[in-house]
């Protein structure tokens, strides 16, 4: 028996980094790190990742380092196996260079979990939920969560307007859930 590609939901992520330090003047913007509020925010965070059905089985991450310690925070949380790659291509990515990368995950990963920057993550969750070009359709503050299903069976036939928005949690409001 012959069996038929079947479309199977795949859930996406997509986290911006916590908020970060400007009070070094000496350090370049791909270097700072989280304040003290990003670092607080952290806890929120991995508190979120304890709840998600099903957990990423892939994080893919801008290297900078405030998205480092993001998704270092972030992966406390979590207990099942996952993998993470640092893709310099996603630092000050547009949501064009957001989606291509996305559309490069392999068949057989079933959720995924982007962590960036604005203003390419604002941009890209505008565009991929309702085919909006205009940036603040969606407000991506630092620390905010978004969670999405769609019904495709390979990564590749992501694009606008192809999936539905399950969950958003603005960055203020990860260090006050589920205490």
């Amino acid at each position: 028996m012959e069996k038929t590609a079947q479309n199977q939901t795949k859930t996406l992520y997509l986290l911006r980094h916590a908020k970060s330090a400007w009070d070094n003047p000496n350090l370049s913007d791909f270097e700072r790190p989280l304040n003290k509020r990003g670092n607080e925010n952290l806890t929120g965070l991995a508190k979120i990742a304890t709840i998600l059905n099903p957990p990423p089985e892939l994080i893919v991450t801008s290297p900078s380092r405030r998205t480092l310690d993001t998704v270092n925070g972030f992966c406390r949380g979590m207990s099942t196996q996952f993998s993470i790659e640092e893709e310099k291509e996603l630092y000050q990515a547009s949501k064009e260079e957001i989606l291509n990368r996305i559309q490069k995950v392999p068949e057989k990963i079933q959720s995924l979990l982007i962590v960036g920057h604005n203003p390419g993550l604002e941009e890209f969750i505008s565009w991929i939920l309702i085919g909006s070009t205009v940036s603040n359709a969606f407000r991506v503050t630092t620390g905010s969560f978004f969670q999405m299903a769609s019904n495709i069976s390979v990564w590749s036939e992501f694009g606008p307007q192809s999936a539905a928005l399950q969950l958003m949690i603005p960055g203020r409001f990860s260090s006050k859930l589920l205490k």
